[in-house]
């Protein structure tokens, strides 16, 4: 028993922890300086706590045996996404993505990302055929399609988009056809370039997001404020930025949602130039740690399952901060580990306890 508990100590991968814990520490500092509600620090290592103890009980457990039970942990996304779109789903910032019971609410989508990535995991490492055929690839888009479209009836595309992060990088990795791959980008384009006349005509609010990044002379001027506003307080933080407490945008409200989507916004202005691209440099890093650890996966289903969720981590990172620096429209995407918001820090420190699990298990048969 002491030889496996010395075992779990030393291998496990306490860099990528501490990497998380930092970006976490950084956030809970960053939503206490604009605090815009009293106390949402605390309500924040209250989720790190929480999810700490996942992490470490996830660690514990063989990840095979939590993929084993991926159908049964798909279904209970599934159906918890449905129930959002009943009376216990609670609308929040156009995004009726909450479930509630009683005073209890937290989202189901950033569970239901894991419970999806665990269940094309597990069905693709089954497939033996390399490339992949026509019908494994139909059943893998099933299984992504029925929970992204519960999400994006939710109306929160930003969310659903994610889900494609993973299929993408699951399917690639299972030996997609180069061929389809090549069809899948042109379409994409097609679909690009046939969009954009409707897009700068549309007067829907995901249109007006659109053109106030890409044709701000098209766009109604209160969908570019919030760009406008998270362009001024990062363009504002300068060098090494106005000190902690020193915001303006960020703590007199000029930036909405400054402790959920756009805490970049003000961790920017109050840390710098400086400050912004050592947390970006961390969360890279954190990715680059979880490719490292899906190549020495001993078994595919571990490569599958933690390049996915590199993936899924680097969607999110990538248009967080795309959004902030007003780059990419808003689609109400948290930053990991930083944002406010319980669900999110839980579910990604889950994440990365399935990744350590892996670590852990590369030399088990």
């Amino acid at each position: 028993m002491f030889g496996v508990s010395r075992r779990y100590l030393t291998d496990f991968d306490w860099p990528l922890l501490a990497m998380a814990l930092l970006v976490a520490a950084f956030g809970v500092l960053e939503i206490s300086s604009a605090e815009p509600f009293p106390g949402l620090w605390r309500r924040q290592l209250v989720g790190i706590g929480i999810g700490l103890g996942v992490l470490f009980f996830v660690t514990l457990v063989d990840y095979r045996r939590i993929v084993n039970i991926a159908p049964y942990l798909y279904v209970v996304g599934i159906v918890l996404l449905a129930l959002v779109l009943t009376p216990l789903g609670r609308e929040v910032n156009g995004n009726k993505s909450w479930l509630y019971f009683g005073s209890f609410g937290f989202q189901p989508s950033e569970f239901a990302k894991l419970f999806t990535l665990l269940f094309l995991a597990y069905f693709l490492s089954g497939v033996k055929r390399y490339p992949l055929d026509l019908w494994t690839t139909i059943v893998a888009g099933g299984i992504w399609a029925v929970p992204t479209a519960l999400v994006f009836a939710q109306n929160d595309t930003g969310s659903a988009l994610s889900f494609t992060s993973f299929l993408a990088a699951t399917l690639f990795l299972s030996g997609l056809r180069w061929s389809w791959l090549a069809a899948a980008l042109v379409a994409v384009c097609i679909a690009v370039v046939v969009a954009v006349p409707y897009i700068k005509t549309c007067k829907s609010y995901k249109c007006e997001r659109i053109k106030a990044v890409y044709w701000p002379d098209l766009a109604e001027k209160r969908f570019r404020y919030q760009n406008e506003q998270s362009e001024i307080a990062v363009g504002s933080g300068g060098l090494l930025g106005k000190g902690i407490r020193g915001s303006t945008q960020g703590t007199l409200g000029f930036v909405p949602e400054v402790q959920n989507d756009f805490i970049y916004a003000v961790a920017s202005e109050e840390t710098g130039f400086v400050g912004s691209f050592a947390a970006l440099t961390v969360y890279l890093l954190i990715v680059t740690r979880l490719i490292q650890i899906a190549r020495r996966a001993r078994e595919r289903v571990g490569l599958l399952l933690v390049a996915g969720f590199a993936s899924l981590l680097l969607y999110h990172v990538t248009v967080n901060i795309g959004m902030v620096l007003r780059m990419l429209p808003i689609m109400g995407i948290p930053l990991p580990l930083m944002s406010s918001g319980s669900t999110s820090v839980v579910a990604t420190l889950f994440g990365l306890g399935l990744a350590i699990s892996v670590r852990l298990r590369r030399f088990v048969n």
